[in-house]
Parts: structure tokens; C-alpha cells; sequence
């Protein structure tokens, strides 16, 4: 009978041989599932020979490529051979890997405490999993299957009113102008324009766009303006208002951004799409503008492609994309049947979005940017966007978690929409993992540190290895779909993984928030005093504690128990531990340098800093969250050694410097059965996800 750890040997080495199979041929147009079972035996055939080569298990070998075999099989049909031979081989490893560690968990199990810790472990690990296959899952989808974008429809006899709505808060004027120019240049023969500040109070940042409004009326564009001073419900109210009041005869209601530059030919690429009374909404990619001056903006830039050119393409598959809240048209019947905006929810496109599909209705992704916008220009406004739209994706999750189980009724969702939409929401909380998998490695690297080993799931060497080997396969992956999409060389594509990485402590406060707090504030300020400046370690206090108590440890770890297997993976998990926070302290220090080229760019930076995340969020996260760190890894830490206190004596589980260390990449004879935290893959290996 084939042993788990000969089992786990053979899986990886088919997810390697599958992730190359994906670097080389992903992109190839290799169809149908003859072309698949061919590819798949020759694969077999090779790593035959390599597996006696290295003396592992022939029949492991076999058993987990018939797995690779009947998964890749099952993939769906439009997949070609690249992707589908690739998922096979991340199926057969999770499910094995998974297999092995419920075994590991289970045989300790000595005493009820270890028992509690394992299973969290376990839970925790399970959970990742998951949401690491659903984003590969969607790369596979979007990336190496044909584009099925519907035809663009013949013109119509009759053009539909459509009316472009701008709302603005405290923006620089002449940005928001240029905007409005580029409407009224669109060529389109039945365009309205409203734009509707709201709240501003500055009557200098307003007025302008009153007085442009006003001329362009002269000239005989259709463009109105308002200004709402104290109104409710910040952007979805001002919509709303907008909704409201349009003129009877529109037919069809665009939003866009009061930073972006719309192209000419936006509506009439669009607009036919309406013919088929079924659309409720057409949504574009977003684009930006003003990045190629700095390599933080780069790798921004980068990263906001990454959901529009795989996120939202897998999601058309299903007829499940979202509303994006800019450069999109929505059918205005089917806006008034939805009751409009909700102004309770901060992500309220996306909540639309939801709504308007599970009447029944359909979508269209046009997969062809026809606008640029500006990308928040401080690392604090990025840090307050990924915020806003975590926060309002669990607000989602939290007013529609029954509308998406799979046999809810009442709803016309098909069950594709029902998966993307909930995996959407759901993976904001892969932050909350990764804080839980950090408190985990901290605390096995204290506990070796401190001559107590923290002993929750007994891994053999294998087991301990095969995590780093999955995280470096998955970091290939991740890259290559990056450069696929974008274009970009690796440093780009690194850069744009560490500004995901970056983002986990404030995307983990969002979730926080969104679960104890019914309605959020939109984290937007008003504060114009000084150059944009944000070099100081508060904005990421916690993130640097973080990241030097991981490099800490990690140096101690190597100090106490050298080149051993235990040492030197543990070592790296605490070390991908500060990559991920670490990079929060190196964006945030270097905001000075970043300079936007133009005034109107630097004002709009300005508009970016505030009274930092802290107090925008009315509350105290800061201090807080230093309790609940300390708080978690002492609980934690407690706990464990609770669990061996009384114990006897695991061989091989004393302090590290007593065990034979034979050459300096060679494990120790004994078999040492400490288990950091199987790592957790984040969200800049997987997708960078929209609202």
C-alpha cells in the first residue's frame, strides 16, 4: 500500500510538472480532451523514469496521476490542455496534502489543548486551500480558454438617451473639468451629463465646475450641474439624487469617475448592447493614467489590471461580473427596479450589480478600456481604497450570505453567480488567514527559540518542505499570469506581489469592521495643507512591529537550531511573514519621494492624506490592534505550552541544539516533529480583487 508521505512525494512532483506544463503551453490553444489525456500520459511517462531515478514510489507515481488524469479530464471543455493539465495537478496535491494534514493533526492529539490548536490549524490551512484553488481556478478560466465576448450588436435605428453622471467631493477643479470636456467630446447624437457635487464645502473647488457647466450649456451641450451641500449617503446618494431628477426620456444612466478621460467612441461601442432587453448593464475595464513615473505606481498600475483582465473575463463565463462603478451603463428601468443605489452599503456598484442579476437579467464585459483615470497617488490612499472595498465586501456578504448558498430559493442567481460572487466576498477574509497562519509561525518560533517546542500537527521532513515548494510553484504561476496580462517584465510583476502583500493588516481591519459594525464611513478627506508626505512608521505602526518580530525571530531561529530541515523552514516562513508585512513599512516610507508631475496631481495627493486610517475609521486601530496581536500570540503561546506541559518527552522534540546536524542542508537523524503553520499563499499570488 502506497504510504501518505510517498503519496505527497508523487503530488508534487506532478503540480511542478503541471506548473510547467502552464509556464510553457498555458497560452497555447491545445483543445479537446483527447489532446489532454495524450499530454497527460506523456507527463506520466517522464516523471516514471525520474521517480526511479530518485527512488521514490512508482506506484504513488500512477495512483496520483490517474487523479491528475480523471481532474484534468473533468475540466471544463473550453479549457485548453495547459491550463486543465495544470489545475489536475493542484487538485491531486491539495486534496493529498490536505489528507496529510488531518492525519498529522490527529495522531498527536495527546491532549485536548493540542487537540483545540490543531484543529484551528487544520481550519485554518482548509481554508486557504480553498481560496487558493478558487483563484487559480479563475486564472485557468480566464487565462487559457477563448474569449467568449458576445459580438458587438449593429448599430440601432434609434440611439437610447444615455445620461453620464459625474459625482464629485472636494476635487480639484481643473481635473474634474477636463473630465467633463471629455463627455461633452464624446461622439454619441443622444448624450445628457450630470454633474452633482456633493458636500463640498469650499465653494472655491465647486464653483468652477458650475461656471464650466454653465458654458458648455451656452455652447448647446446637454450638461447640468448641482451642488448638495450636507447630503446623506456620500456617492450612491448623490446618485441617487441624479437618479431622481433625470429627465424622463433617458433611457440609460453611465457613472463615471471625476478623475477619468473618456474616449470618443465609448457609447457607440457600447450603447447596442442595450438592444437585447435582457442587458441590465455593460460594464469596461478601468484604466489609469499619470503612472509611469515611479515604480510604485508601476506595479499599482499593474496590479489594478490583474481583476479586470482575469478577475472580470473568468466572471463572464458565468454572466457574474460586477458593476465597477465607473466607465459601465446601466439600463434605467432596471435601476429603478432595483430601488437604486444603496446608500448602506460603501461598495454599492457591486451591491447593484448583484441585485440587477438576481432578477434574472444578463451582462456584458467589453473586455476594451475606453477611459483613464488616476490611481490613488499615495500609499495612504491606497491603503484607504482596499479598505473601503473590503469593508463593503463583507457588507455584501453580510446582507446577501443567504441569497448565495447554493439551495437558497427566491432568487433567479445561477449557481456560477452564486459561487463568484460569494468566493468574492469571502476572500477578503484570506487576510484574516494570513494573520492567523503569522501568529501560529511566531509561536513555533518562540517556542524553538525558547527551548519548548510549539508542537500542533506532526509533519515528517517531507511535510515541512513540501509547503515552500508549493509557495515557490504558486509564486511562478502568479507571475506568469501577471506578465500573461500585462505585458510586464518580472520586476514588475514582483512589484506588483509585494503591493498586494503590502495591503493585508488594513484589508484584515476591514473585516473587523465589516463584521461588528453594520455601516461604514468612506474614508475620504479634506485636508490640503503641506506637500503629500506620509513618512512616518504610525500610518503602518502594526505592520512594522510585525515584520521586526519576524525577522527577529528568524535570525534567532537560524542562531539555535542551524541548517536543520525545522530550522531552515521555519526561517522562511518567518521571513515570507516579513516580506508581507514589512512591505507595508517600506511603501509608506517612501511616499515623500513620489512625486505626481503636475499641480492639478499634487492637489488631488493632497486630497489622499488626512488624519491617517486610524482616526478616519473613528476608532483606535492602532492601539487596539496591538492588543489583539499581543493578546493572540500570548494566548496562543499559553496555550501550546499548556499542551506539553506534563507530557512525556517526544523523541526528537528537545531543544534543536542537541540534535546531530550532518552537513549544512541535512536534516537531524531523529525525526523532530515541530510544525510551523503550513503557509498561506496571499492575495497578490492569486488576483487583485475589485470592490
Amino acid at each position: 500500500m502506497v504510504s501518505i508521505d510517498s503519496a505527497l512525494q508523487a503530488a508534487a512532483l506532478w503540480f511542478a510538472a503541471g506548473t510547467l506544463v502552464l509556464l510553457l503551453t498555458g497560452r497555447a490553444a491545445v483543445v479537446g480532451r483527447a489532446a489532454r489525456l495524450a499530454m497527460t500520459l506523456a507527463i506520466g511517462a517522464v516523471l516514471a523514469g525520474l521517480v526511479r531515478l530518485m527512488g521514490l514510489d512508482p506506484a504513488a507515481e500512477v495512483e496520483v496521476g490517474v487523479l491528475v488524469m480523471v481532474v484534468c479530464l473533468a475540466g471544463p471543455a473550453r479549457w485548453w490542455a495547459g491550463g486543465a493539465i495544470f489545475w489536475g495537478g493542484l487538485i491531486a496535491s491539495a486534496g493529498v496534502y490536505l489528507i496529510y494534514l488531518v492525519r498529522a493533526t490527529y495522531l498527536l492529539g495527546a491532549t485536548p489543548e493540542s487537540a483545540l490548536l490543531g484543529a484551528v490549524l487544520l481550519a485554518l490551512e482548509l481554508s486557504a486551500t480553498v481560496l487558493i484553488l478558487a483563484s487559480a481556478f479563475e486564472m485557468v478560466d480566464a487565462l487559457c480558454s477563448p474569449s467568449d465576448v458576445p459580438p458587438r450588436p449593429a448599430p440601432p435605428s434609434r440611439w437610447p438617451v444615455v445620461c453620464l453622471q459625474v459625482a464629485a467631493y472636494n476635487e480639484p477643479p481643473d481635473l474634474v473639468i477636463e473630465t467633463i470636456r471629455s463627455l461633452v467630446a464624446i461622439d454619441y447624437p443622444a448624450l445628457r451629463i450630470q454633474v452633482i457635487d456633493n458636500n463640498t464645502t469650499e465653494e472655491g473647488r465647486w464653483r468652477p465646475l458650475e461656471a464650466e457647466c454653465a458654458r458648455l450649456r451656452k455652447a448647446g451641450h446637454g450638461v447640468e450641474f448641482v451642488h448638495l451641500a450636507d447630503w446623506p449617503g456620500f456617492k450612491s446618494g448623490a446618485l441617487n439624487w441624479g437618479r431622481v431628477h433625470l429627465d424622463p426620456d433617458v433611457e440609460i444612466v453611465g457613472v463615471i469617475d471625476a478623475d477619468f478621460i473618456v474616449d470618443p467612441g465609448f457609447l457607440r461601442a457600447t450603447a447596442p448592447y442595450f438592444t437585447d432587453p435582457q442587458v441590465a448593464f455593460v460594464q469596461t475595464p478601468q484604466d489609469y493614467r499619470a503612472w509611469e513615473e515611479s515604480s510604485y505606481y508601476r506595479a499599482c498600475y499593474v496590479g489594478f489590471a490583474y481583476f479586470f483582465k482575469v478577475g472580470m473575463v473568468s466572471r463572464a463565463h458565468r454572466n457574474a461580473i460586477i458593476f465597477a462603478g465607473t466607465m459601465g451603463l446601466i439600463r434605467r428601468s432596471v435601476l429603478d427596479e432595483i430601488g437604486g443605489w444603496d446608500e448602506e452599503i460603501i461598495t454599492e456598484d457591486a451591491d447593484a450589480s448583484l441585485r440587477m442579476l438576481a432578477l434574472g437579467y444578463r451582462s456584458v464585459f467589453v473586455p476594451t478600456a475606453f477611459g483613464r483615470g488616476i490611481m490613488p497617488l499615495t500609499y495612504e490612499g491606497l491603503r484607504k481604497q482596499r479598505f473601503r472595498w473590503a469593508f463593503g465586501g463583507v457588507q455584501i456578504l453580510r446582507r446577501h450570505w443567504r441569497d448565495l448558498l447554493p439551495w437558497s430559493r427566491g432568487t433567479r442567481l445561477t449557481f456560477g453567480q452564486r459561487y463568484d460572487y460569494l468566493i468574492g466576498s469571502l476572500w477578503w477574509f484570506n487576510e484574516a488567514l494570513t494573520f492567523g497562519f503569522t501568529l501560529f509561525i511566531f509561536a513555533a518560533g518562540l517556542g524553538l527559540v525558547a527551548g519548548r517546542p510549539f508542537v500542533v500537527q506532526r509533519l515528517s521532513a517531507i511535510g515541512m518542505v513540501i509547503p515552500l515548494a508549493f509557495i515557490v510553484l504558486n509564486l511562478l504561476r502568479y507571475l506568469w499570469a501577471t506578465r500573461a496580462v500585462s505585458g510586464t517584465g518580472m520586476a514588475l510583476a514582483l512589484g506588483a506581489l509585494r503591493v498586494n502583500l503590502s495591503l493585508s493588516w488594513v484589508i484584515l481591519l476591514a473585516c473587523v469592521r465589516g463584521l461588528t459594525k453594520e455601516h461604514g464611513v468612506f474614508l475620504r478627506t479634506s485636508k490640503f495643507k503641506g506637500r503629500p508626505a506620509v513618512g512616518e512608521l504610525r500610518l503602518v505602526a502594526i505592520e512594522t512591529i510585525l515584520a521586526t518580530t519576524g525577522l527577529v525571530l528568524a535570525v534567532a531561529v537560524i542562531a539555535v537550531a542551524g541548517y536543520t530541515v525545522v530550522g531552515l523552514v521555519l526561517a522562511a516562513l518567518l521571513g515570507w511573514s516579513v516580506l508581507i508585512y514589512g512591505s507595508a513599512t517600506g511603501y509608506a516610507l517612501g511616499d515623500p519621494s513620489r512625486t505626481p508631475l503636475s499641480e492639478v496631481l499634487i492637489e488631488k495627493a493632497r486630497l489622499e492624506i488626512g488624519l491617517g486610517l486610524g482616526h478616519a475609521l473613528e476608532a483606535r486601530p492602532i492601539r487596539m490592534s496591538i492588543v489583539v496581536a499581543v493578546l493572540g500570540l500570548a494566548l496562543l503561546m499559553g496555550a501550546g505550552v499548556a499542551a506539553e506541559s506534563g507530557q512525556t518527552t517526544v523523541p526528537g522534540a528537545g531543544p534543536l541544539v542537541g540534535e546531530p546536524i550532518h552537513g549544512p542542508l541535512q536534516a537531524a537523524k531523529k525525526s523532530i516533529p515541530t510544525s510551523p503553520a503550513a503557509p498561506h499563499l496571499p492575495p497578490g499570488l492569486n488576483k487583485t480583487p475589485k470592490k
